[in-house]
């Protein structure tokens, strides 16, 4: 940790400047201790690490920050003084008794309270979770910084974003964002958007920069950075389907066995199942599963000119939930949206498609049938047309 208590209560933080001899000498006469749990801390003050405190040995501190890595002193020190030279007031490791949580840095911006969370290892989800409620409670809104090396870039636009990742996820304005800090490198790496492909694999658009060019304003409220993804989004997906056929357990696969007996294949689903909606995030389960359920749950059972109520299609989306055939994911910094929102959105898409008419808030009429592909040759030919033909629609949907 970089900040503890004088014996006369007075904090002292090694996030400031110092000279090692007047550090030296402070230490010689002085005793510190941990802000949290009171207990004797020493100040280390060597050549090879960032000057700190540290716990003596067989200490019981609950918050077992003495584990905290170079990486992580290093990023905090200099997200902390970068919010410096901008002219704001950032608290450095300010233990809050109310809250009873020690954000890394605590700021205030505009009238509005703030807490950067530079997070450099993978912590219980329950954990987080609590720690980012607490925040909200108390009126503080929470900014987890991934450290760069939790970022696994596969491809430009291709990231492996596992469900720790995902609990970072933010949504300022109505936009994804993931931001990320190599304390390393001094870059910053923002994830603009996040259309998920499978539960790790996502669609994201990266942008880095260096910490001395990035603003505050960009930090709290990043702009959203539109960018072509349906070439890969129709890429990926036939890869993810390939690879669930040729799978050695694909025979026991409940979703393919359903197919099976509805007498459909994976590979020739229509172009209307599988579709990228804006909310998607917050449904763990891949775009052409849970669409395909709806389609075998309602939409075939409809034709051109019926009336479809949205509490039907509602309905059978949470009886596969209940099922567990569908699972949702937790985005606790995201705010309050949730996976209905998707469910709406790509019942939205269908209407934009010309698959659905909107009559009300609760009312759909089917325009005409789905149709499904007698081959694969006649899918990858239909699903060209088709995106080809609703390109601005779809790509509307995720950049709202």
């Amino acid at each position: 940790m970089l900040v503890a208590n004088k014996s006369d209560g007075e904090r002292l933080s090694l996030g400031e400047r110092w000279e090692k001899n007047d550090l030296i000498e402070i230490r010689l006469r002085e005793k510190f201790h941990c802000p949290e749990c009171g207990e004797e801390v020493v100040m280390k003050l060597g050549s090879k690490k960032i000057w700190h405190f540290s716990h003596l040995a067989g200490g019981s501190c609950q918050f077992e920050y003495d584990r905290e890595s170079e990486y992580h002193l290093s990023g905090k020190l200099k997200l902390y003084n970068w919010l410096k030279r901008q002219g704001i007031n950032p608290k450095l490791e300010h233990f809050d008794q109310q809250m009873k949580q020690k954000p890394d840095i605590a700021f205030e911006f505009q009238n509005k309270k703030y807490a950067i969370e530079f997070q450099c290892s993978v912590i219980p989800a329950e954990i987080f979770e609590k720690r980012t409620q607490t925040y909200f409670d108390h009126g503080v809104i929470p900014i987890w910084v991934a450290a760069e090396s939790l970022i696994k870039r596969k491809t430009n636009h291709v990231a492996s974003i596992n469900n720790f990742l995902y609990l970072f996820i933010r949504r300022p304005g109505d936009s994804w964002n993931i931001p990320a800090f190599c304390p390393i490198t001094d870059q910053f790496i923002n994830l603009h958007g996040a259309i998920p492909i499978t539960s790790r694999k996502t669609i994201t658009n990266f942008e880095v920069q260096s910490l001395n060019q990035l603003s505050v304003e960009e930090l709290l409220n990043p702009t959203e950075k539109p960018f072509a993804f349906l070439k890969t989004w129709q890429t990926e997906n036939q890869r993810l389907k390939s690879r669930y056929l040729t799978s050695p357990r694909a025979w026991q696969n409940p979703f393919l066995k359903e197919l099976y007996r509805n007498h459909l294949s994976l590979l020739t689903l229509p172009s209307e199942i599988g579709l990228p909606v804006h909310s998607s995030p917050n449904i763990e389960t891949p775009s052409f599963i849970w669409q395909t359920y709806l389609y075998l749950d309602v939409f075939r059972q409809y034709q051109k000119g019926d009336i479809i109520y949205y509490s039907r299609i509602r309905s059978a989306f949470d009886k596969r939930l209940r099922r567990r055939e569908i699972k949702l994911r937790i985005l606790p910094v995201a705010g309050q949206r949730d996976h209905w929102y998707a469910l709406a959105e790509y019942v939205f898409l269908l209407t934009k498609v010309s698959y659905l008419e909107r009559i009300d808030s609760g009312t759909v009429k089917v325009l005409r049938e789905i149709i499904i592909p007698n081959s694969i040759d006649e899918q990858i030919i239909a699903e060209a047309n088709f995106f080809t033909k609703y390109q601005n629609e779809i790509t509307e949907s995720i950049f709202q």
